[in-house]
């Protein structure tokens, strides 16, 4: 059985004393992959570090978290923008590296009064995402309506007429920790080529997560840890690591009444694909 984890901080000072047991445990547990989500410039040196050092199982990101915005935004996008080129246009300017920008989005949940920064921020983003063809990670906490209607209006002003052809290029990406409802995921999924990241959630007692993935099914589906945070039953409440989306996985094959195995071949399927790795 072979896993991805298409999202977890491992550069987390949870992880200081123990990550190499961690990657360990994780491939012991089927983890064959993980995807490091980034939340600022700062963090993208200490990434492609550890990266570095498992070639083949640990895979960067570089974004913006929307939390993560410094007070001079035009400055962060611009160190952010020369660590992106650095990366994928090593050669002559011309890309020949990918990697997906993320982790971004929006959050509204602890502070509205800076949504236009949000906003400014995450138009950039995608700019970028659609002139490299890369795959986006994204943070929507609070505001999944909030995030449609500007999703709908950015390709509107950006391609001007209909926002499904976008000249024969989709953002596409994952709907990390989904919590929205199945219609806003059918919605997104229109806009765009999304699949919506499951983890810790999906287990908890009252998640509306399970109907969501009954209604859009598995193909639509990658899993993820969000570690140190989030853990499943039966872990809840101590951190999270990667180990532990087999848990999510086994879950999942329960809910959809699914041999665990497809579970995990439809899922690392659909996270190789997206995101190359």
């Amino acid at each position: 059985m072979k896993i991805i984890d298409t999202h977890c901080h491992l550069i987390s000072k949870a992880f200081t004393s123990d990550v190499e047991a961690c990657i360990l445990r994780a491939q012991e547990a089927g983890v064959t992959k993980m995807l490091l989500a980034c939340c600022d410039e700062t963090e993208f040196p200490q990434i492609l570090e550890l990266c570095r050092k498992h070639p083949s199982v640990l895979f960067p990101s570089i974004g913006i978290h929307p939390e993560n915005m410094a007070d001079d935004i035009e400055a962060q996008l611009a160190a952010t923008k020369r660590l992106l080129d650095e990366y994928c246009c090593p050669v002559d300017g011309r890309p020949t590296r990918k990697l997906p920008i993320g982790e971004i989005g929006f959050d509204l949940y602890w502070d509205k009064t800076r949504f236009a920064d949000q906003q400014r921020i995450l138009r950039e983003q995608f700019d970028w995402a659609l002139a490299y063809d890369l795959p986006v990670l994204l943070h929507i906490r609070d505001a999944m309506q909030d995030f449609l209607d500007f999703l709908r209006q950015y390709l509107l002003n950006k391609y001007k007429s209909d926002v499904n052809a976008a000249n024969g290029q989709r953002l596409r990406g994952i709907l990390h920790c989904y919590s929205g409802d199945a219609r806003q995921a059918s919605e997104a999924m229109e806009l765009g080529d999304f699949m919506i990241g499951v983890g810790g959630t999906l287990t908890y007692k009252n998640s509306k997560v399970p109907e969501v993935v009954k209604a859009i099914g598995i193909d639509r589906v990658v899993l993820e840890t969000d570690s140190p945070y989030l853990a499943p039953i039966p872990h809840r409440g101590r951190r999270n690591e990667p180990s532990y989306t087999a848990d999510t996985a086994r879950f999942l094959a329960e809910l959809l009444e699914m041999p665990l195995e497809e579970v995990a071949k439809t899922t690392t399927g659909n996270a190789e694909k997206l995101l190359g790795i």
